[in-house]
């Protein structure tokens, strides 16, 4: 395709990251950005999460006082409820007082004797009655104070994510992809390169392997003999045998694919002697 096409698909690539460039820049350490322009913005997720968080934090917060207000007024009621119960018990005991002659001689059919006995029985309906509001209030208070229990733990569980957030949140920038397109090209050109090389040359084995694997091919040292029609290579060999049977086969394919250079003389590679016999060799010495 174009140049500028081609230039133009890459830029829309390179934005989605791509695992299989990104996997053959890593180990290079070009797994980076040049040149961007960068300028720092909001970060949207963290936004987001903190306005839900400062959302609920008002309405736990309401809850809650709403359940300890309705305690208090409880409590004040209680209060109050206690001291009419003691006022009635008091009162039946003072009525007691001025029963007991009458029951005691038996004179319980005298006219003093009645409201005496019913203004008694009224006090002790009082006293039940008002012993009954304390016993549901008792009850009304527990579910309260639960209730208000649920609330603020509800509450430190939404405060102390506001400070989960804070302490992850990252800083946010958008990047002009503008300044970084010379480099785009650039690496996305090498990690093709080293992907073409893999795929014309080397074994099924390496077909989906990464640049970790094919590093200790390239760092290879050898040979370089040039004549006027050949650029002879002869590579040292591994001292691994698989290693070998791979960089042969990586050589005959070469060999067999008649690789011409742009200069017009033909590459010819070959394996030569052990690594460990020409570890102090210059590698790739140019003999011719």
């Amino acid at each position: 395709m174009e140049a500028g096409e081609l230039a133009q698909t890459y830029f829309r690539r390179w934005n989605c990251q791509e695992n299989a460039i990104r996997d053959w820049l890593i180990p290079l350490n070009l797994d980076t950005n040049h040149g961007y322009a960068k300028e720092h913005v909001v970060n949207s997720e963290l936004v987001k999460r903190q306005l839900a968080a400062q959302g609920r934090q008002p309405r736990l917060e309401r809850l809650a006082q709403t359940c300890r207000a309705r305690l208090t007024n409880l409590r004040e009621q209680d209060q109050e409820l206690q001291e009419q119960v003691h006022t009635y018990e008091q009162r039946w005991s003072q009525l007691s007082l001025q029963l007991m002659p009458f029951e005691a001689t038996g004179q319980t059919e005298e006219r003093d004797y009645f409201p005496l006995k019913a203004r008694q029985a009224a006090a002790e309906w009082e006293v039940r009655q008002h012993k009954a509001r304390l016993e549901k209030n008792a009850v009304r208070s527990l579910r309260l104070l639960n209730k208000c229990e649920g609330y603020c733990r509800e509450l430190r569980q939404v405060l102390r994510r506001q400070e989960d957030l804070e302490t992850q949140a990252r800083e946010m920038y958008e990047l002009d992809h503008a300044k970084d397109q010379i480099m785009t090209l650039l690496k996305v050109g090498l990690a093709n390169l080293g992907m073409w090389v893999r795929d014309q040359y080397f074994g099924e084995s390496y077909q989906h392997c990464g640049w970790q694997r094919l590093l200790p091919f390239f760092k290879l040292g050898g040979w370089l003999t040039t004549t006027a029609s050949e650029v002879q290579l002869e590579f040292c060999a591994f001292n691994n045998r698989a290693l070998v049977r791979d960089l042969e086969e990586v050589c005959r394919k070469v060999n067999d694919g008649a690789v011409i250079l742009p200069d017009g003389r033909r590459l010819v590679v070959a394996v030569g002697k052990r690594l460990h016999t020409c570890l102090h060799a210059a590698p790739l010495a140019n003999t011719g």
